[in-house]
């Protein structure tokens, strides 16, 4: 039987543990080959999912590195700036037809590109300067929950095996992320009761807001493009602030929103907010790492370090409702477009 969406999802802890545990092996020859390029910028691209990934991995790369940190989506890198630049491509099939015509110009053009693909050797990291392999156990998919993760955790040890950190701050760093990764049975535990709880409601929300400061307004953008794959109705991820600037004012009884809550000056109005749009719609909820938030409409995933951990947190709720809420209300693709990536040529097609 071929693996689902929801089997997808439940595993996606299991192959992060794998991966932190194999990361010299992962990345074999990595940090010799960064070394030789000394990039004094960085440019991390993809499309979709990996450009996700790309996006929540960012802040947590330029701060180990301490250099500029871009993301762009493949269709628009046409340029690497910097005296020695270096790219990093994500693709999780490695089949992007965009991504591989923009790995093959550049390198062409003498930018070194390393591209992180699962399997290792693929038509897009076949033209690239180096390769890495994205360890997402071959997510085949097509809506990625283990392959973003694994993005995204890849990512962060890249950044981390070639850093200046001292060996007992890279010890703390690893020890944190294996600390997550052992509460995911927790996560997973704690984001089933809660869908269980409020399913009724979201079977009758028709259309979606997720909303967050730092790596959680990125992780917003992940979980609204889940529903839009899967539950197939309108759906937007914003930063908190642009939130409250304009989206904040589509409330109303068919919306479900969603906002992450900080741990900063933001988090009073965060509460607030949810509660002025919870008198528009039962659909309100907070998904807070403070265990001292409650409430029936609140979702805790405790965390110490909330904005590195985001990307294995908060995108768990919205990877949910994609695996089980379109059986549940009966809703897919439209067949007018159900073949539409297909279509337009986005997968290189193998022989």
């Amino acid at each position: 039987m071929s693996e689902t969406m929801y089997d997808c999802y439940q595993s996606q802890f299991d192959c992060l543990t794998r991966l932190l545990e194999n990361r010299e092996t992962v990345l074999s020859g990595f940090a010799d080959y960064y070394a030789g390029v000394n990039p004094d910028r960085l440019y991390l691209v993809g499309s979709g999912t990996s450009f996700h990934a790309c996006s929540a991995a960012a802040h947590y790369m330029e701060n180990i590195l301490g250099i500029e940190v871009t993301v762009c989506a493949a269709t628009v890198m046409k340029k690497a700036h910097g005296k020695r630049p270096l790219v990093i491509a994500v693709s999780q099939t490695g089949l992007s037809t965009n991504t591989r015509g923009m790995v093959g110009r550049l390198v062409a053009a003498g930018v070194p590109v390393i591209t992180l693909t699962d399997p290792k050797i693929t038509p897009v990291s076949e033209v690239a300067s180096f390769s890495v392999l994205l360890q997402a156990d071959d997510e085949k998919i097509g809506p990625k929950t283990r392959g973003y993760m694994a993005a995204v955790l890849t990512l962060y040890l890249m950044a981390l095996e070639v850093s200046a950190l001292e060996q007992k701050k890279y010890d703390a760093e690893i020890a944190d992320f294996r600390a997550v990764i052992e509460m995911g049975v927790k996560y997973l535990e704690n984001c089933a009761g809660f869908f269980e709880n409020h399913k009724e409601k979201l079977s009758k929300a028709h259309s979606y807001i997720f909303a967050g400061k730092d790596a959680a307004g990125k992780v917003a953008a992940e979980c609204a493009l889940k529903i839009l794959e899967t539950v197939c109705y309108p759906a937007m991820g914003y930063e908190y602030e642009e939130f409250l600037h304009g989206p904040a004012f589509c409330a109303n009884e068919n919306l479900a929103l969603f906002l992450f809550l900080s741990d900063d000056v933001d988090k009073e109005r965060m509460l607030k907010s949810s509660e002025m749009v919870g008198q528009a719609t039962e659909n309100s909820y907070i998904i807070s790492h403070d265990t001292g938030i409650q409430g029936c409409n609140v979702l805790c995933l405790p965390t110490t370090r909330p904005d590195a951990m985001s990307p294995f947190t908060d995108v768990l709720i919205a990877q949910l409702i994609s695996s089980l809420l379109p059986d549940i209300i009966d809703r897919g693709r439209h067949t007018a477009v159900k073949d539409i990536l297909s279509a337009m040529d986005t997968k290189v097609k193998l022989p």
